[in-house]
Parts: structure tokens; C-alpha cells; sequence
């Protein structure tokens, strides 16, 4: 199992971004006072938060919309900011449109073929489209991070000028697990664990995706290059954790430095990693995404 230091300065940031369809599949926009762009309404995870209830915070807070989150989309690294963000669909069900508010200086629906330029905008159109998006890295032009990014450090000063210091980002423990299947679908690729055999596992930092972490942990380990899909995730809300689960289907060839094919029913996994299991059907590329909470049932939200 691959560790990395829990510092903050290590600590992988969360975060998420909500895409608001109404009825005429018109998606909701905020322009930022802070950077003067277009974007998805969106923001940090806070610790003791779930990523549902987050989103949701969120769109309330940036344009005075209560929304009811309909499934999540896909999952977004931005480069340059080390951070991971969890995309969800959502639809009004409350509340009223603000035309600006202490973080937007505008919110208006646009079609999407009417929209300006903005921030990620491709992640706005995933949230249309029919076919769930594979996890993405998404990068802006050098010039414009360093302007971004200067922005917001005279932002962090004049509000710290105004005794209104900016909270820190929390920290949280993240890791990514791989379900990864052989063709036939009767065997699944396992590691030593601590007890028995595990799911490939690796807790993730800030360095790169997490999924590009977990892929790198693989072919390291076995010789196998998975391309996956996130699938769905965990979270223990009480202790700040997270679990984002990705599956991929490889045909099976020799494995290097301890992996096996070890037969599905005969797995011994731990609970948790069996109902992982259990979870990935057939169709996971085009199945809905799941949420759990560790403390509650399953979480019923799905996604696309």
C-alpha cells in the first residue's frame, strides 16, 4: 500500500462544482467577484461536511438557489490548484435567483450554446451530455494561473486586512481503490494485505490526479496499465475520510511482485471492499455513480 505524508501541505484539496439544469436544460452560471469569470457555482468540502450536502451549501450560498442534487457527473483535478473536484447535476426546487451576491457579481441560466467564456466550461457541457465523462485534467494557460492566482493572493490579503482571515482548507484522508476485473469477469486482481488479499489501494496526495496515482500503484506493482472509471465513493463523515472507488477490465497476462487473479467468490476481502465489489456490475462505464456514507445507509443518490 502506497502511504503519503497527511500534512497539509500534502493533503489532497476537495471540492465541488454544481451544474443547475431547469426545465429548458439551460445551465446555471456565476460570475465571480473575485476573478470577474463565468463558472459552475461552487467551492471547498468543510470538514464534517458530505460532498452532497457541500454542493448543495454552495449553490444556496452563491445564488440563492436551494437545489436538489440529482447525480453526480464526474470528477475533475484541476492542475495548478491540486485540487480535486466532484462534479453534480442538480435542478431548482427553491428559493430565489439573486442577480448577485457577497461572492458573484451575476447568475443567469444559458443554453448551451449561449455560453460566455468561462472557467471549465467543459465540465458544464459533461453535465448535458448523455454519456458519463471519464475522469478529467483540467488545465488553464500558464499566463492565466499566474493572474488567477494572483487574484485571489490580493483577495487572501485584503481580507485578512479586514480581520475576515480566509479558513484554511481541511484535511482530509483520501484514497483511491481499483475493482479491477479480468475479461470474463470471474476473477479479480488482488495484492498482499496486511491480512489475506486486498484491492489495490493508494492513499492519495496533491501531485497529481488520484486516479493517475492509483494507475501508476498498479503498473508498478503488477505491470498493467488500467484505464479507469470512477465508479463511486465513500465517506465517513465523522473522521474526514473518503474512499473514491474506480473500476477497470483487463484481460488477464502475467502479473509481477505478488498481484493475482484471485477468484471473486473466494476473495476474503473485507466487508467494505466486498460490497465495493458487488457494486461494479457489467455496465459500470455507463452505471449510475454511487455515494455511501460510512455512518448512515447507502446513500440513494445516483448518477448517470
Amino acid at each position: 500500500m502506497a502511504l503519503n505524508n497527511d500534512s497539509p501541505a500534502s493533503a489532497l484539496r476537495l471540492g465541488v462544482m454544481t451544474a443547475v439544469i431547469d426545465e429548458s436544460r439551460r445551465v446555471l452560471l456565476s460570475q465571480r467577484s473575485d476573478l470577474k469569470v463565468w463558472n459552475l457555482p461552487g467551492g471547498r468540502l468543510d470538514a464534517g461536511e458530505s460532498v452532497v450536502e457541500a454542493a448543495a451549501r454552495e449553490v444556496q450560498e452563491e445564488t440563492g438557489l436551494i437545489v436538489e442534487m440529482t447525480h453526480p457527473v464526474g470528477l475533475y483535478y484541476l492542475a495548478g490548484w491540486e485540487r480535486l473536484n466532484i462534479l453534480f447535476a442538480a435542478r431548482p426546487v427553491g428559493g430565489s435567483l439573486l442577480s448577485q451576491s457577497d461572492e458573484t457579481t451575476n447568475n443567469r441560466f444559458f443554453a448551451a450554446d449561449a455560453m460566455p467564456e468561462m472557467l471549465w466550461r467543459g465540465a458544464a457541457l459533461d453535465a448535458l451530455a448523455e454519456r458519463r465523462p471519464l475522469p478529467q485534467v483540467m488545465t488553464i494557460p500558464a499566463a492565466e494561473l499566474r493572474r488567477v492566482k494572483a487574484r485571489l493572493r490580493w483577495r487572501w490579503l485584503m481580507n485578512w486586512l479586514r480581520r475576515r482571515p480566509e479558513p484554511r482548507f481541511p484535511v482530509f484522508q483520501v484514497s483511491t481503490v481499483g475493482v479491477i476485473w479480468n475479461k470474463s469477469r470471474q476473477r479479480l486482481l488482488t495484492l498482499p494485505g496486511a491480512v489475506g488479499r486486498q484491492l489495490p489501494r493508494v492513499f492519495a496526495d496533491r501531485r497529481t490526479a488520484p486516479w493517475q496515482q492509483l494507475s501508476a500503484y498498479v503498473q508498478g506493482r503488477t505491470g498493467y496499465d488500467a484505464l479507469f472509471q470512477w465508479v463511486g465513493v465513500w465517506q465517513d463523515v465523522m473522521h474526514d475520510r473518503l474512499e473514491f472507488i474506480f473500476a477497470a477490465t483487463i484481460g488477464e497476462q502475467e502479473i509481477l511482485r505478488g498481484g493475482e487473479w484471485t477468484l471473486a467468490r473466494a476473495a476474503a476481502l473485507t466487508e467494505q471492499e466486498m460490497e465495493y465489489v458487488e457494486r461494479v456490475k457489467p455496465g459500470y462505464h455507463v452505471d449510475p455513480i454511487w455515494l455511501i456514507r460510512a455512518e448512515a445507509a447507502p446513500n440513494t443518490l445516483q448518477g448517470r
